[in-house]
């Protein structure tokens, strides 16, 4: 057993403490100022809450009178509040200019009173003392400056379990190998350390999402190129948002398979902002959903819809299944998501004034954004020595925020953490669109890069055939005419081919069938189709024979595979044209066809 224990982490941390406490003051007249800044933005913030419980309040009661004062109000304090913040913003340059944490030699001090004060003594002598290993390992944390400047650096470790962080974080690293995914996988290994110390369990499971799987199921899907090309190129901080999803790695897998046969075009959408989401639009249907078994499963939420809640549960399991970082977001009588592209984080299933009205485990959609901006606007290593090493001498100062929504905001009593936030603010105001550009040398082609580059818009439909012994096939790319492309696609198919995409129902194809296909007036086909399809309710199929019989075919769940319905037998007499359509109805979702095929009796 270790003999770390809870004395041993409290003499440590007043050591620390001490030495961070000889590093740089603050002259007394820019103190005075930044403090009373601070204190008008508290007075202004104060009295926006107040106009916005009494707008709250007036509304409910129906007092017209009120409801209008109330407004008034709250116009003059949110104006004021921005005002003493960009106020709080030039009282802080001065003092920002002056301090540089880093000519102090304070470093390894600093990183260790941020652990030993948020992960806190009590907790960490509670791990070290669990066995030997668990007690070498907070010896190793507490003296490796690299891996708690990573730690801390990336956001810390979830619920500040770092000792778990580290102990997961060796694991992992212990198994990695030194090819050209290294520098990508030590990321990743950390981003899921720093993840899944504390516990999160697979969607409505008590299964718990365990990290070194995680690990090896986005290193394998990497290597494969199964992942977005910008997976490569993100940060650890980004990773820790593209990975942790909630759902099954088997589910992941899937969902990233389903959306290749199923959807390509969703799968390569030049606009990043719908690529892998827009499916929710397009086939999660906004309904009462439907559950077919227990635990519940991504598969389900496909194929049998939801409201606000079920629908952003997918559009957050897609972008990630992919590696895209995600944030969930609720909103007032919400649910959406926010996620990143080239040109910043956007919000998908959102409404007007995202960021100001969402939020996500206690943490304001404006802090985490404002976050966003200024990680990208300057180097990793610029954020550490600007904003992280201020954030520590904040833990070495003691300046606790009490409520986790006390992050975001500056606080007269807390005047290093607010001189964090400020440096913070200045960075995300410098930030531009090329500022979360993914890009540079790759380390594997991504499948979805070689989808595109293959994309020929001219190259001819591929022909109807006919065997020897007489069987057909259609390509079901290859029509003559069709509806519009609301309703109906074509695409290439991962994979080689072409696909024909029905959006929904309502939408027609008509083929013309070649002189040289040869049909008998009186002989009866089997006609059958190669189909994916990703709900378990689906319209049939109909076809039209020259404009006269109709008849329809069943089509089945795949589950997003690529499947053959069962044969129907049919009478097509000397067909020359053939129509392909669905009858519009609640149950006219999207349907991938590669093929009909038409088999002599």
């Amino acid at each position: 057993m270790s003999n770390f224990d809870e004395d041993f982490f409290k003499d440590l941390l007043r050591e620390e403490r001490e030495e961070c406490l000889k590093g740089p003051g603050i002259d007394l007249d820019l103190h005075e100022q930044f403090v009373e800044a601070c204190q008008a933005f508290q007075d202004a913030k104060d009295a926006k809450d107040a106009a916005e419980a009494d707008l709250e309040e007036s509304t409910r009661a129906g007092d017209t009178a009120a409801k209008a004062e109330a407004q008034e109000m709250l116009t003059m304090w949110s104006k004021a509040l921005k005002d003493s913040l960009q106020s709080c913003v030039d009282a802080a340059k001065p003092i920002l200019e002056a301090v540089d944490l880093t000519e102090y030699d304070l470093e390894m001090s600093l990183l260790r009173t941020a652990i030993l004060t948020r992960a806190t003594s009590k907790g960490l002598a509670k791990f070290a003392n669990d066995s030997d290993l668990n007690g070498q390992l907070i010896e190793t944390l507490l003296n490796n400056k690299k891996i708690m400047k990573e730690m801390i650096l990336q956001g810390g470790a979830r619920k500040n379990e770092f000792g778990m962080c580290m102990k997961l974080y060796t694991q992992i690293m212990a198994g990695i190998e030194k090819d050209r995914f290294h520098k990508v996988n030590k990321k990743l290994a950390m981003a899921a350390a720093l993840e899944f110390c504390s516990k999160q369990s697979e969607f409505d499971t008590s299964v718990d999402v365990n990290a070194q799987k995680r690990f090896t199921h986005y290193d394998k899907a990497h290597r494969k190129g199964e992942l977005d090309p910008a997976f490569t190129h993100f940060k650890t901080w980004e990773y820790r948002m593209a990975i942790n999803s909630d759902a099954p790695n088997e589910q992941l897998k899937w969902g990233r398979k389903m959306q290749m046969n199923f959807c390509p075009h969703i799968a390569t959408i030049y606009n990043e902002k719908f690529r892998y989401c827009y499916q929710v639009s397009s086939d999660v249907g906004y309904r009462d959903p439907t559950w077919t078994s227990s635990p519940r499963t991504y598969q389900q939420v496909l194929s049998g819809g939801g409201r606000e809640g079920p629908r952003a549960w997918f559009g957050r399991y897609i972008c990630r299944a992919f590696g895209i970082p995600v944030w969930g977001a609720k909103q007032p009588g919400n649910m959406s998501m926010a996620r990143w592209t080239p040109k910043g984080w956007e919000f998908y299933l959102g409404k007007d004034g995202d960021w100001d009205i969402s939020s996500w485990e206690d943490r304001s959609g404006v802090d985490f954004y404002e976050e966003c901006r200024a990680r990208s606007a300057v180097s990793e290593q610029e954020y550490f020595e600007r904003v992280v090493l201020l954030e520590c001498l904040a833990d070495a100062c003691k300046e606790k925020n009490k409520k986790p929504e006390e992050a975001g905001f500056v606080n007269p009593n807390k005047v290093w953490r607010s001189l964090a936030l400020m440096q913070r603010k200045i960075f995300a105001e410098s930030c531009t669109e090329d500022s979360f550009q993914r890009t540079g040398p790759g380390v594997v082609v991504s499948k979805i890069e070689k989808y595109i580059q293959e994309i020929d818009e001219q190259n001819p439909p591929l022909p109807i055939e006919q065997d020897k012994k007489g069987v057909i096939v259609i390509p079901a790319s290859s029509f003559t005419s069709s509806s519009d492309e609301k309703h109906v696609r074509k695409m290439k198919s991962f994979g080689g081919g072409s696909q024909l995409h029905l959006v929904g129902g309502g939408g027609y194809v008509t083929y013309d069938i070649p002189d040289e296909i040869s049909i008998e007036q009186d002989k009866k086909y089997m006609l059958s189709a190669k189909v994916c399809s990703v709900h378990l309710e689906q319209s049939p199929l109909q076809f039209e024979v020259d404009g006269g019989e109709t008849f329809d075919l069943e089509v089945p769940y795949t589950v997003g595979e690529w499947g053959t319905t069962e044969q129907t037998e049919v009478v097509i007499g000397g067909m020359k044209q053939l129509k392909v359509f669905r009858k519009s109805s609640p149950t006219s979702f999207g349907l991938a066809i590669q093929s009909f095929t038409l088999t002599p009796c």
